[in-house]
């Protein structure tokens, strides 16, 4: 644990021991020692037992380096992807899994990725006909397999919460167009892959992220939230909106969440909460907003709640404060929207 607590506070881009237990059973079912490879890396298996564990980028980088030569596979990272499971991203896969809609299980991978590894960064595109989950790797060079592994994870998760039959409008592979076995990308994504892109992308239809998910829980998807929020405060402790999220998470109920209030809990000036915030683009203003907005739609699809308890819950002075703000967000009133999802489900 202490060792594991070691790498957490690195600031070597790191990836979480479930994805490198994935990774050590698609070895080990090719029939490589997993044991063996990760040792030449410098990597004690035993050391994938702490779930919360993290593990430089630098010694996974070897060891894809070592099963291409085992291998001499381009696709072993398809492989990897059917070891990956919800718990392979302790909370946030439970997170993923009980998302409501496509739309909002990818800006979950968007605000959270940084669980999974900090060695990419992910983004939503949205355009008039299609949206585009994009994830660039912030470093060069990185071997092929774990962004191929990542798309192909997502696109599986996909399958099994929405259509097993689901294939994206496209996909975009930054791995240059493999010499053999270059047909099960295709099979495998179920459209046509373009090889050498500027990034990786999955390219959707409006219509599919719109659509309900059979197995949406928003009371589970909200609980695992907090979990992930949680988890990357403690991981990065000077990210300050993971932190600020968390925390407005934590006092919005009591109604002592203005920006002084917070800045306080973070041990900080207004003005250096603003300034910070700014740097990266944002205000408390919008994480206030953003957090009250998809918390209220959480709530309102649990149908648990009356209107003024969810009032309460987001620390709106009234009713009517609140009302307005969820018709803005949503275009209709709260009443409407918990009802609709109410007879949908």
């Amino acid at each position: 644990m202490e060792a594991a607590q070691k790498i957490y506070d690195s600031q070597e881009p790191n990836v979480i021991a479930g994805w490198v237990t994935a990774v050590a059973q698609a070895c080990d079912a090719s029939g490589l020692s997993s044991e063996e490879l990760f040792s030449q890396a410098g990597i004690d298996i035993a050391d994938l037992r702490n779930p919360t564990a993290r593990f430089p980028i630098s010694q996974m980088s070897r060891v894809y380096e070592l099963i291409g030569e085992a291998t001499d596979d381009p696709s072993f990272g398809l492989r990897i992807a059917d070891f990956v499971h919800p718990t392979t991203m302790h909370a946030l896969g439970y997170s993923l899994f009980a998302s409501s809609t496509l739309e909002s299980f990818c800006r979950r991978i968007v605000r959270y990725f940084r669980l999974v590894s900090t060695n990419a960064e992910s983004q939503l595109e949205r355009t008039a006909s299609e949206y585009r989950l994009v994830m660039v790797p912030t470093q060069q060079g990185e071997q092929h397999y774990p962004q191929d592994a990542w798309m192909a994870t997502i696109l599986r998760y996909i399958r099994e919460i929405y259509r097993p039959d689901f294939a994206p409008l496209g996909v975009c592979l930054v791995r240059p167009l493999p010499q053999r076995n270059g047909q099960r990308f295709e099979r495998y994504f179920g459209t046509e892959v373009e090889f050498g892109c500027d990034a990786n992308r999955l390219i959707f239809s409006p219509a599919d992220m719109h659509a309900d998910l059979p197995a949406a829980n928003a009371e589970l998807a909200r609980k695992n939230d907090e979990v992930v929020m949680n988890l990357l405060a403690r991981m990065d402790k000077e990210d300050i909106i993971t932190r600020l999220r968390a925390l407005i998470v934590e006092l919005l109920p009591s109604g002592e969440c203005s920006k002084e209030a917070t800045a306080a809990r973070l041990n900080m000036s207004e003005r250096s909460l603003q300034s910070k915030l700014a740097a990266r683009g944002t205000s408390y203003r919008i994480l206030l907003n953003e957090t009250r907005n998809e918390l209220a739609e959480q709530y309102m699809r649990q149908g648990r709640h009356s209107v003024s308890e969810v009032t309460y819950l987001l620390g709106f002075a009234d009713v009517s404060s609140f009302s307005r703000a969820f018709r803005n967000w949503t275009g209709v009133s709260p009443s409407e929207f918990r009802e609709r999802n109410l007879r949908r489900a």
